[in-house]
Order: structure tokens, then sequence, then C-alpha cells
């Protein structure tokens, strides 16, 4: 459920954004702040759900301050841009994001194997070249014609779903292999 609840931002962005770019920014950066401060709170706090906090705080500004920026047509390539840099930087650092994910479904008694991190790294790689090949797609699109909202909006789900579908076949063989090596 922490994994769904994480998406809350980019879910409230891409629902109300349609309608107008700064109620999309700044119900994201809310819904952000709300769950930063949660995990603050609980002392659980992960890269991701910090990274979607700034650059959501950081657009929300921006769209409220200057609201027919051109900006606003580039924010899909930006928000996959700072989800892949944050994706590269938690594998940078050896503390793959997919780590706060994980934990929540694996007994702790794994936490520490070489073979979780190892998966973990493989995951957030996954995560990272989505992430990056769907900012450079995006970015061709709004280069193309920022208006072309059907490409743009394919780019996106693209950028989510295709890691989603490959990380998951990923995850679900490396936890057969895991059940394998302890029988």
């Amino acid at each position: 459920m922490n994994y769904v609840r994480g998406f809350a931002p980019w879910l409230c962005y891409a629902a109300l954004s349609p309608v107008d770019w700064r109620l999309g920014t700044s119900a994201a950066a809310l819904a952000a702040l709300y769950l930063l401060s949660r995990q603050l709170r609980a002392r659980t706090v992960d890269l991701l759900g910090a990274a979607t906090c700034g650059f959501f705080v950081v657009m929300a500004g921006i769209a409220l301050a200057d609201p027919g920026t051109g900006l606003q047509h580039w924010i899909c390539a930006l928000a996959n841009a700072t989800l892949a840099a944050t994706a590269l930087a938690s594998l940078a650092v050896r503390r793959p994001f997919t780590l706060t994910f994980a934990r929540a479904e694996v007994p702790r008694e794994f936490w520490d194997s070489p073979r979780f991190l190892r998966v973990n790294m493989v995951l957030t790689a996954i995560w990272a070249a989505g992430f990056t090949l769907g900012a450079l797609a995006c970015a061709a699109v709004v280069g193309y014609d920022h208006s072309a909202t059907v490409p743009l909006v394919t780019a996106q789900i693209l950028a989510f779903v295709l890691p989603f579908a490959v990380g998951g076949r990923y995850a679900a063989r490396a936890r057969e292999g895991a059940a394998q090596a302890l029988a």
C-alpha cells in the first residue's frame, strides 16, 4: 500500500493538470509534502519521496509565480529526468530506491543479504532506464509539438508501465531463485 501511496502526488498532477497546471502542481506538492511529513514523523524518509516532494514544490512555485511560462510544456520531461536522476543517484550510493518498497514485502532476515541488494540494484536500474527513456521521449515530443497530447501521454505511461512490467517479471524470477536456494 505504501507503494501506491507514494504515487499519490503523481496521480494528483496527472488528474488535475489537464484542468490547470497550477492546480495539478499545487495539489501534487501538497500531497508530496503530506507524505514527506508522515515519513519524517515515522523516521522513514526515502529518496524517491523526498525527490518527488522537491520536484513538485519547485514546480508549484514556478507555476504560481509565472503561470504562462513555457516550462509547463516541459514538465513531463523534467519529471522523468528528476526520477531518472534520483534512481541513478540511489544506485551510485548503493542504496537503490526500490529497497524501501522491497523491505515492505520481504522478511527482515533477508535485508542484508548480497542477493537482496543485487536484485534491488537491478530493479532500480530498470526504473532508471525507463525514466531516462521517458524523459528523452517526452523531450522529443515536446520539442516537435508541445501540444501533441496523445504521444506525450503515451510516452509518460510507457515510462512507468514498461519498467513496472519488466521489473515485476525480474522480481518474480528473483523470488523463485531465492526460494529454490533455500530449499
